[in-house]
């Protein structure tokens, strides 16, 4: 069963409870994300099985990583020096180093993720970890709430956070029966005084979508724990049934070294959520095993914590990446309501000859964030950025690949929210042969989608311009 009209109901007033209670105590962020992404001064070393590159051998390995997918055209010295400054300008924004020595597998759908997500708790043989927006109280959501009462009943550590508005339809009683079970669980920001006396930190929500299995194996990407995704994009519900079922949804699985990055971020919300653990867990092989090299992949957990600090990674890495793109930029973004300075970067990007494409919802879940991300589209399109609505299924992805050589995949979208309020992560790989399989991808989902022409797009209603001005005015808090 997907989740009800009430449902949807309830949880569109309530994501409008946070803001609203912050704007009301005058608590909320700064308004605006600094000008310009600044340097740390510091670039964190590559780090392989044996510890942290020397620069130079760093370098070597980033370099074998380019210009490796099968039947690629090598690039011209000019391009790969190009190439090469992106990563290094990424690098010096990014909050994570590069890790060395890992298997990543592109997941589409649900279908496709739900069922590695099975089986790779099934597999478990200490712990698994899992942190969600949404664990849904349906077919999807039992079936996962179940799994994991069967793995803690079979001895393993199973721990679970859940974020209080993402799972506000969600009874505490589905919750309970997990408790009940030994499954140790966690609510980050409880909708309640008592449990959150600093009313403004409600605007901070858990928007990751994170599992660690055994702190060898990590996922992440759009997909929550729901019968949303019960069925593949692939079916094309369309935009009344889609809003429930089927959605287009993106996620990585990743053997790993850097299944490390993603065990840190789980354990850290894991105590800003309350939960307990053994204070030597940084330091215990069963949370943070040593592991050989699985793959060749190079990997970083990017990530924000929210609690509205202002400049994030994921904002400064995003911005980055665009300024140093010289091939192309593929953008594939459910909620798409970037400001000023990231809109500019675009369009700056298509003069300097960059094929700079976006692929956006042509329906959603969201009204207002569809109206506000397309109160940007009069200038992106004059700007020379090619932008397509997927038409057959709800989009909830969230990836980027940059010149064949940079590609992210994760939770973040292209707003305010995210590079703010929420806490986010993406996963960024580096390298030609997985960026090929994202532009694979992105160039599969084009032939879902129709593209947006100014001259068309300028002849829409004046409703739906006002619906657009007035729903852009709230972007700060989408």
């Amino acid at each position: 069963m997907s989740r009800s009209f009430t449902g949807r109901l309830r949880i569109g007033w309530l994501r409008w409870l946070a803001p609203a209670a912050a704007i009301v105590l005058g608590a909320c962020a700064a308004p605006g994300v600094k000008s310009r992404a600044e340097s740390k001064g510091f670039t964190p070393p590559v780090l392989a099985a044996a510890g942290a590159l020397s620069e130079s051998r760093g370098t070597k390995l980033i370099d074998s990583r380019l210009n490796t997918a099968p039947g690629a055209a090598a690039n011209t010295d000019a391009e790969d020096a190009h190439i090469r400054e992106l990563i290094a300008a990424f690098r010096d924004q990014a909050n994570a180093p590069l890790v060395a020595g890992n298997k990543i597998e592109l997941l589409i759908d649900g279908p496709q993720t739900l069922a590695a997500i099975r089986r790779a708790i099934g597999a478990a043989k200490h712990h698994i970890h899992v942190e969600t927006y949404i664990f849904a109280d349906d077919e999807v959501g039992r079936e996962f709430r179940d799994l994991l009462i069967e793995r803690r009943r079979a001895g393993l550590e199973v721990r679970v956070i859940y974020d209080a508005v993402g799972s506000v339809t969600t009874p505490g009683a589905f919750f309970d029966a997990m408790r009940d079970a030994g499954v140790e669980v966690r609510e980050f920001r409880p909708l309640d005084p008592v449990r959150t006396p600093l009313t403004w930190k409600l605007n901070n929500r858990d928007h990751r979508k994170i599992v660690v299995v055994d702190g060898t194996k990590a996922f992440t990407g759009g997909i929550n724990i729901s019968a949303a995704y019960a069925s593949a994009s692939t079916s094309r519900p369309g935009p009344k049934a889609g809003v429930d079922e089927a959605w287009r949804d993106t996620h990585v699985e990743m053997d790993g070294p850097i299944a490390a990055q993603f065990q840190a971020l789980f354990l850290s919300t894991w105590t800003r959520a309350g939960g307990e653990i053994a204070k030597n867990t940084q330091d215990s092989p069963d949370y943070f095993p040593q592991i050989a090299p699985l793959g060749a992949e190079l990997v970083a957990a990017v990530a924000s914590d929210g609690d509205d600090q202002g400049e994030t990674a994921i904002y400064a890495t995003y911005l980055t990446a665009i300024e140093h793109a010289t091939q192309r930029i593929w953008l594939t973004n459910a909620y798409f309501a970037p400001n000023k300075e990231l809109r500019a970067a675009l369009i700056n990007a298509v003069k300097r000859g960059v094929d700079v494409r976006l692929i956006v919802p042509g329906f959603t879940d969201s009204g207002l964030i569809l109206h506000a991300s397309r109160s940007t589209f009069d200038g992106l399109l004059s700007g020379g950025v090619r932008i397509f609505e997927q038409r057959y299924a709800l989009l909830h992805a969230k990836t980027a690949v940059i010149d064949t050589a940079l590609s992210m995949v994760g939770s973040a979208n292209l707003d305010m929210r995210s590079f703010l309020h929420n806490n986010e992560v993406n996963a960024v790989i580096v390298g030609s042969g997985f960026a090929r399989k994202l532009e694979q991808t992105f160039e599969r989902d084009l032939k879902d989608t129709k593209e947006v022409k100014l001259a068309e797009w300028r002849k829409r209603p004046f409703t739906d311009k006002f619906k657009e001005f007035s729903s852009s005015l709230f972007g700060y808090f989408l």
